[in-house]
């Protein structure tokens, strides 16, 4: 007697999608630097690692100012005040040896020494890599090296706190762009960013002696209100620079052909610089250094006895609420 049987082949079901690791990359490094000491996360190489229930890197703190009308119930939002970021860091260290171990911890506390290179903003950096770009906090150190030891050769646990009195996490690269005027035939004035230039104000019909550029656009690549640096190649006999959120920068004695004028318009690090060489009587008093807002800015300069060689250039470093 003979059996037939009949067989057949079944796809296995379908494995359930692959949870996808946390993609942050996290260090210290040092001001200048020329020090960085990775902080690995699970899956992420490293002898140091960020534990669980890290404090304060996501949003800055924001505090609200509230004003009250006499008579009138309730109050009304005044203002939206963004404060120092506290930061707390839980660490671990793996090392296979004492000696290890004390080298890696001395490392760290030579990192974030506060009486060796304090700045205004800290002395050491938190940097993140992540789905959202390469940002940055400068942190100053509070506590957390002390020496509560666990005396274990293999494994030592330290709680790192800091603050970024400086709150919001900044972009790794400066952005800047230029406006020249790019033809004295032609003269118009043309705006470049980057490698690409473009010739912007072609309509306009102004005389470059005169005017340099108005309503030119300016896209400020941030997600919060920041102060840019702007720098004025002469020559200009005079140079006059405003924008819709309020900017006014006003040099009524110009800058002579070759000279570069440095306005720092940062109050944190205010500094005005005509060739590197301190300069601050070159601003006329009435001039107010505002932050450019989030997008799109638009700003006139008018610039008498410009040439071919003027040139006003922008730069800012783009900041944000979080760290990622």
């Amino acid at each position: 007697m003979s059996f037939f049987i009949l067989a057949t082949v079944r796809q296995p079901p379908p494995l359930p999608p692959r949870l996808v690791r946390d993609s942050r990359n996290l260090w210290f490094e040092s001001m200048d630097g020329t020090v960085v000491i990775p902080i690995a996360r699970d899956g992420h190489p490293g002898p140091w690692r960020l534990l669980p229930d890290h404090d304060g890197l996501g949003v800055a703190p924001t505090e609200l100012d509230l004003g009250a009308t006499p008579g009138v119930p309730g109050g009304h939002v005044a203002g939206v005040i963004t404060t120092s970021r506290p930061t707390v860091l839980p660490l671990s260290l793996r090392t296979t040896n004492q000696a290890e171990q004390w080298e890696r911890v001395q490392e760290l506390r030579d990192l974030t020494d506060p009486t060796v290179g304090m700045t205004r903003d800290g002395n050491f950096k938190l940097v993140c890599s992540s789905a959202s770009g390469t940002r940055e906090l400068v942190l100053a150190y509070r506590a957390g090296l002390e020496g509560k030891s666990m005396d274990l050769p293999h494994y030592e646990r330290v709680v790192l706190t800091a603050v970024a009195v400086q709150p919001f996490a900044l972009d790794r690269e400066e952005r800047s762009v230029e406006f020249f005027i790019a033809d004295e035939d032609r003269g118009f004035l043309a705006a470049s960013s980057g490698d690409t230039s473009a010739d912007v104000f072609s309509d306009l019909e102004l005389s470059p002696s005169e005017v340099i550029g108005e309503d030119m656009p300016v896209a400020m690549t941030s997600a919060v209100p920041v102060y840019p640096t702007i720098e004025i190649t002469g020559p200009a006999d005079s140079v006059l620079i405003t924008a819709d959120t309020g900017l006014r920068i006003d040099v009524p004695t110009g800058v002579d052909a070759g000279d570069t004028l440095r306005i720092v318009t940062d109050p944190r690090a205010a500094a005005i610089r005509l060739n590197g060489a301190p300069a601050a009587g070159k601003l006329a008093l009435g001039s107010r250094r505002v932050p450019f807002a989030p997008g799109e800015n638009r700003i006139d300069v008018a610039a008498p006895g410009a040439t071919s060689d003027t040139m006003l250039r922008l730069t800012w470093r783009g900041a944000h609420r979080s760290l990622w």
